[in-house]
């Protein structure tokens, strides 16, 4: 497995200095450069080129690669040290043939809720989506996306589906981190959200089990979206 040195992955941009030299600072640096590709599935964490690099104690360091681990961002291995962890295609197919099946059920369950407040959440979750797109903020854009499907399983009141997607959440993070790259716009996923709010609001179980199912299932493999056949923008303001 690679080591990537860490004055190569953040240049001179530290977190000593004043403000952020918390291990919740630390692990928040540490997690963008995970999710935007910068510190590679595989790549070995050395805590000492880090903790220089960044320009803090071992301590919070080691606190913050504790957070990452416990997130599935991080795998800890005996006597060798910390690694970005690796996800597969063969993980990635396994849990997208439960969640097409799961997670349909889990938006009809949640439906009777958005007026409580669901709808709101995932109102906000599109807009961070879009703002994450529009700065080409891929982190921004990956807590976005998962808070927008986590909202469904939350506010179904089921705890089960959410103790499932809470083990899936990681995993699917870290797909995305390398995944986006065959978005042909970042953009293109916040249309597809935004879609099937649309449906949520019309209520078509139906629909929405369809949309969800075509979304998971042509994830790895979607083609290339030109201008011209994308999807028009649909408003995430209910009227």
């Amino acid at each position: 497995m690679p080591d990537v040195p860490a004055h190569v992955v953040f240049g001179a941009v530290g977190v000593a200095g004043g403000k952020r030299t918390t291990p919740a600072t630390v692990a928040d640096v540490l997690r963008r450069a995970v999710l935007d590709g910068t510190l590679a599935a595989g790549s070995q964490l050395r805590e000492a080129h880090l903790a220089a690099d960044l320009g803090v104690s071992r301590a919070p360091l080691r606190e913050a690669l504790g957070v990452l681990a416990d997130e599935g961002l991080v795998r800890k291995v005996a006597f060798k040290g910390a690694f970005v962890a690796e996800v597969t295609a063969h993980d990635i197919a396994e849990i997208a043939s439960v969640r097409m099946r799961v997670e349909p059920y889990a938006v009809e369950l949640a439906m009777p809720r958005l007026a409580s407040g669901a709808r709101a959440k995932l109102t906000h979750a599109l807009r961070e989506m879009q703002c994450g797109a529009d700065e080409g903020d891929i982190s921004r854009i990956i807590d976005a996306h998962m808070s927008f499907h986590r909202i469904f399983y939350e506010f179904s009141g089921h705890r089960l589906l959410l103790s499932m997607w809470r083990t899936w959440e990681s995993q699917l993070r870290l797909f995305f981190a390398a995944d986006h790259r065959s978005f042909a716009d970042l953009h293109d996923l916040v249309d597809e959200h935004e879609r099937l709010l649309s449906i949520v609001d019309a209520g078509n179980t139906d629909m929405i089990t369809g949309e969800i199912r075509c979304q998971i299932h042509g994830l790895a493999d979607r083609p290339a979206a030109s201008p011209e056949t994308r999807s028009p923008r649909i408003s995430t303001t209910r009227r």
